[in-house]
């Protein structure tokens, strides 16, 4: 039975406390840090324990054989607990307190208290967490495997937190803003009165737009590339076409709307969408060929054994089954959809408050501008510091967030229901 070190063991968990309040002040960056005094106790227990346990252990070691720490390990711990020294001694000595601003390189970017404190506080806990393992374990091979599993799992539980970060801090300033009168009126005076109501609308327009255009397309090509072209040239050209396009930013295919689209059609709807469904089409080909190619030939082969043409195997066999992979590259492309400000910004929205004309009440005039959530928000935020519309911008995003993972819950829900409809 392995035999518990008690100090190793114990400066991991002090360790772990250090890690998971320095991530939360990080992400958080209040004014105000009241856990100071105990970063500074911490990172000091960590030190003591951390240099015991190294003592015990070279100690236990030369007990049974006359063994000398190798200089690739001794010199990584040794510069681990100088850090962690000095970010105490700069506590400690109030080196670090709050006003503290460093510029680095005459940079325009200004890193304050509230950034540098966690940060070195973070770095020192991972650095006492990977020292305290590799001592637990005697810097054995387990030990190795248990840090490298170890970073596994707190990268995943780091973008929960993160993630749960970014979204308890644009939910607690921007449910204020949330009232029905906001998500139902229009805005004026610049943003600083109304609401959003037509921004639903033209993010709404927008996205359906999009997706009537790229939907087809990209699911046709997938369909063609992956089961009706035989010329592999052809095939991995097009592949790689369609992963440079991928990589295009959108501001490139803004710059593209403009020059080409807009110039056509002018500033409206349909030019934003036809510009938002070519963003979309390189997504879709390549998670709807991947979902294509996922489904054993052997129910290809069984369809035709029964007589089934072609076509009638990728109907009825083919298509249903690589349906949730179709669908998630679907809400992807979605969520893409409306969350880029670049490519439409420039084709299609506008910031005053452009209702969506309507034809009988249910088709848009797709020849007239709109307005968009994220162009709006952009220009609340232009706004900042000049008019008092903090508030709703924080308001926006909050809708914009709530509509991006409203299409993602939604998505998973009916990957789910047609996975469980799929047996191979």
């Amino acid at each position: 039975m392995k035999k518990i070190r008690p100090a190793p063991l114990s400066s991991l968990v002090v360790a772990l406390f250090l890690l998971s309040s320095s991530l939360y002040y990080l992400v958080v960056q209040p004014g105000y840090i009241p856990l100071v005094p105990f970063w500074e106790g911490g990172l000091l227990v960590c030190l003591v324990l951390i240099t015991a346990s190294a003592l015990a252990l070279r100690r236990e070691e030369a007990d049974g054989k006359a063994v000398v720490w190798p200089f690739g390990r001794l010199l990584p711990l040794a510069a681990d607990l100088a850090y962690s020294l000095v970010v105490f001694l700069l506590i400690y000595s109030a080196r670090v307190r709050p006003g503290l601003e460093i510029e680095l390189l005459d940079l325009s970017a200004v890193f304050t208290y509230k950034i540098v404190l966690p940060f070195l506080v973070f770095l020192a806990s991972f650095l006492a967490i990977k020292d305290s393992i590799n001592l637990l374990y005697g810097y054995s091979t387990r030990g190795r495997e248990v840090l490298v599993f170890s970073m596994v799992r707190l990268s995943a539980v780091f973008t929960l937190l993160l993630l749960g970060g970014i979204i308890s801090v644009i939910l607690f300033r921007g449910i204020g803003a949330i009232s029905w009168e906001f998500l139902t009126s229009p805005h004026y005076r610049l943003g600083t009165e109304g609401g959003i109501s037509t921004c639903i609308q033209g993010t709404f327009w927008l996205v359906m737009g999009a997706m009537l255009i790229s939907a087809p397309l990209g699911i046709g090509a997938a369909i063609y590339l992956n089961e009706y072209s035989k010329h592999s040239g052809l095939k991995r050209v097009v592949t790689i076409a369609v992963g440079c396009l991928n990589g295009v930013p959108s501001v490139v295919y803004g710059l593209f709307g403009l020059a080409f689209l807009v110039a056509t059609f002018g500033l409206s709807l349909l030019a934003g969408s036809i510009i938002l469904g070519l963003m979309n089409l390189p997504t879709i080909i390549l998670t709807s060929q991947e979902a294509l190619k996922s489904v054993p030939n052997s129910l290809r082969e069984g369809s035709v054994a029964l007589g089934a043409t072609r076509w009638q195997t990728i109907k009825k066999v083919v298509i249903p089954s690589a349906m949730p992979g179709v669908l998630t590259g679907l809400i992807i492309g979605v969520a893409r959809a409306a969350g880029e400000t670049a490519p439409i910004m420039w084709t299609a929205v506008t910031f005053s408050a452009t209702p969506v004309h309507m034809f009988y009440g249910v088709v848009p005039d797709v020849t007239q501008p709109v307005n968009n959530l994220c162009y709006h928000l952009l220009n609340l935020i232009y706004f900042l510091g000049a008019w008092d519309v903090e508030e709703k911008a924080w308001g926006t995003a909050l809708v914009l967030l709530a509509l991006v993972l409203s299409i993602n819950m939604v998505a998973i829900l009916v990957r789910n229901h047609y996975r469980k409809k799929v047996v191979w």
